[in-house]
């Protein structure tokens, strides 16, 4: 029995490693990197990123309740299921209504996923958001930040989404919008303190000139400097867009 609960882990684990995308564009227009570090074999944190239309991208961050191999068959599903209905010609509010219905499917109310799903169009540089949930991302534009928070609840929460709220912001040159899960934000340290929102933020500002990764692996380094040698209780994942 316990050869066969590792091997299930470990097929769930190969499985959940080909939901990342292999690549993520650096070029003149958008650079964007992203981190991954699961608190288990298997977690519950999923990014992806979609190529639409040679201007347009999409690009989402997704937290499943729960850990274990149900949850990663459970984001498997997920994105099985975004990659086949979002297209450039879907509204998000479709796109998220589908989602939430193939979601109750499949979960049977056992589960629920928080989603941040975006597109962005890099001729007009307006990017078209909704927050289904999940911890707000930051977007970084000169030497301020705010949070993108206009949404609707998680998915498989309710049979029916009672509203959906779709955020349209006009991005400008050299802005950052940082996506994170919340293993970033509730990380302790030995006095019981979280990193918080307002120290990523601060981060970023301090940071706001630097390229994608460098921001990646600077809120990792104060990550590590804060919980000390406090261990890791959740699935921390980062996935930070640069554009030009």
């Amino acid at each position: 029995v316990q050869a066969a609960t590792t091997r299930e882990m470990e097929l769930a684990s190969e499985m959940q490693n080909m939901l990342f995308p292999s690549m993520l564009p650096k070029n003149d227009r958008i650079e964007i990197d992203a981190y991954y570090q699961p608190h288990q074999q298997i977690g519950g944190d999923y990014y992806d990123f979609i190529n639409l239309s040679d201007n347009e991208i999409a690009f989402c961050m997704a937290d499943v309740s729960g850990k274990g191999v149900s949850a990663a068959l459970l984001m498997s599903n997920f994105q099985a299921n975004l990659r086949a209905l979002f297209n450039h010609e879907v509204t998000l509010t479709d796109l998220v209504q589908e989602l939430n219905r193939k979601v109750i499917s499949n979960a049977m109310g056992e589960k629920f996923i928080t989603v941040f799903i975006a597109k962005y169009n890099m001729v007009t540089r307006v990017l078209q958001y909704i927050n289904a949930g999940q911890n707000p991302p930051i977007l970084l534009s000169g030497d301020t930040t705010s949070r993108l928070t206009v949404g609707c609840p998680g998915l498989g929460m309710l049979d029916e989404l009672p509203s959906i709220r779709e955020g349209i912001i006009n991005i400008e040159k050299d802005a950052v919008i940082h996506c994170y899960t919340d293993g970033v934000t509730e990380l302790e340290n030995s006095r019981e303190r979280e990193f918080g929102m307002s120290r990523l933020e601060l981060l970023l500002l301090q940071n706001q000139n630097a390229g994608a990764e460098e921001i990646n692996q600077t809120i990792m380094h104060q990550l590590r400097q804060h919980k000390g040698s406090m261990p890791y209780v959740d699935d921390i994942a980062l996935f930070t867009v640069r554009v030009f």
